[in-house]
């Protein structure tokens, strides 16, 4: 730990001390939560719970600080992780990996369902199948109906409820909330975006490296994550704002998502297709459904979930994913799969990498340029977004990049014009920002 570290540490120690007040004024009210449900796991008198938007004290608060140290919304040293995992402090383009595969399940069960090649069911069937695990933590649906995009925290422990679980959820999702129930189970497998892995991995960081300076939350994360055995991360460039997948759908002609059989999101047009109960088709292009972003997801830099041990991304084929082996835990484990059968996997183009070095000082300009619309919602409460920035997002049937250098460029995307411009602006407005080191 160096004195940059030790520093920021003694900063958020001392606000800590107003307990679940002081996440209220630095993270809830600056609008920088990412309603990860962290803190409703961590908090030793369980007086946290999620509400609609974000966490809320409903019980008696000691203010022991916890869940305002633990919350990776207030400080993040995202160095010191990286070079407790990969031995280094850079973190180059996607993370971390040592091998990259371009991989789809051979399972029709699974196919029939996904809206890719399905890596994370397979993955997670083989480890519950073969005892590896004994539990996975995912997202399930809330409603019973054949598509749902409202995400529902779960355990899962046979493989065969895997396949309820399948395709994505849009809405926020407290995913860490499930960390209490689960310490039943002696090993434990967790798949989330870049927002809950990083939640997940500030735990286990602070287990072993915060045991001087910060003792109770060393403990108290150690008791929390000690059994979780395996991390997958979902590539992501951002969710949609609550509920907002409502309004699209309506905006389309669409009453709602009990309404939809089946969910793709279409390789190279990148538009959203839903196959209705009905028999019928919606295509929803790229342009429009750029217009409902997540607002939590513009403060996270990370693209790929790069603390995890695999992390399972899109890529231009429909029935295959980028899947990113960073460990050998997480290669041992595809290995297995691949032997036996349970996947099949093609070579991964390399189109673009020049023109990805040329499209990076024109990004690099965008930082003073609001494409998003964020000041608007810093300001207005809602986004307004640009139009040249739905135009591009329409026009990707023309895009030069394929294969890691595609997966390269969303990253891009999401770093400079999202990331870069958003902390900027929120600290010309007086905004609070995260700690991220």
């Amino acid at each position: 730990m160096n004195d940059q570290e030790r520093t920021i540490l003694e900063k958020h120690k001392q606000r800590a001390e107003n307990g679940f007040h002081a996440l209220q004024e630095f993270v809830i009210d600056p609008k920088a939560c990412s309603y990860c449900g962290c803190c409703v796991s961590i908090c030793p008198k369980g007086s946290i719970v999620m509400g609609d938007e974000s966490p809320q004290l409903e019980g008696e608060c000691n203010s022991c600080g916890i869940c305002y140290l633990a919350c990776p919304r207030t400080f993040l040293p995202v160095s010191s992780i990286q070079k407790w995992l990969f031995g280094t402090e850079e973190i180059p383009p996607l993370g971390s990996y040592i091998r990259a595969e371009l991989a789809g399940s051979t399972s029709p069960q699974i196919l029939d369902r996904a809206p890719d090649g399905g890596i994370v069911t397979t993955l997670f069937t083989y480890l519950l199948n073969n005892n590896v695990v004994d539990a996975v933590i995912t997202t399930g649906k809330q409603h019973a109906l054949a598509w749902c995009y409202h995400p529902k925290p779960l355990i899962v422990t046979d493989a065969e409820d895997l396949l309820d679980c399948i395709d994505k959820k849009y809405d926020p999702n407290p995913l860490l909330i499930t960390l209490k129930e689960a310490l039943q189970y002696s090993k434990v497998a967790f798949v989330g975006l870049a927002c809950h892995v990083q939640a997940l991995k500030k735990l286990q960081y602070a287990a072993q490296a915060y045991q001087e300076e910060l003792p109770a939350l060393a403990k108290a994360a150690h008791k929390l994550t000690k059994n979780i055995d395996l991390v997958v991360g979902i590539g992501d460039i951002g969710r949609f704002g609550k509920g907002k997948i409502d309004e699209l759908l309506q905006e389309f002609g669409v009453s709602g998502e009990d309404q939809v059989a089946r969910h793709i999101e279409e390789r190279i047009s990148a538009d959203f297709v839903f196959q209705l109960l009905d028999g019928t088709e919606v295509r929803i292009p790229q342009s429009a459904v750029v217009k409902y972003p997540q607002p939590f997801c513009f403060l996270c830099n990370d693209f790929d979930g790069y603390f995890s041990d695999i992390t399972v991304d899109r890529s231009e084929y429909q029935e295959f994913n980028t899947v990113l082996l960073r460990n050998k835990k997480g290669e041992d484990l595809f290995n297995h799969c691949l032997k036996s059968t349970m996947i099949q996997t093609r070579e991964i183009p390399d189109q673009g990498r020049d023109f990805l070095e040329e499209m990076v000082p024109m990004l690099e300009a965008f930082l003073e340029y609001d494409l998003y619309g964020y000041e608007h919602y810093l300001t207005q409460g809602e986004f307004q977004l640009d139009p040249s920035m739905q135009q591009m997002f329409g026009n990707q049937e023309n895009r030069r990049v394929r294969g890691l250098p595609e997966n390269m460029m969303m990253e891009l995307l999401k770093k400079i014009p999202g990331y870069g411009f958003c902390i900027r602006k929120r600290k010309a407005l007086g905004y609070e920002n995260p700690d991220i080191f």
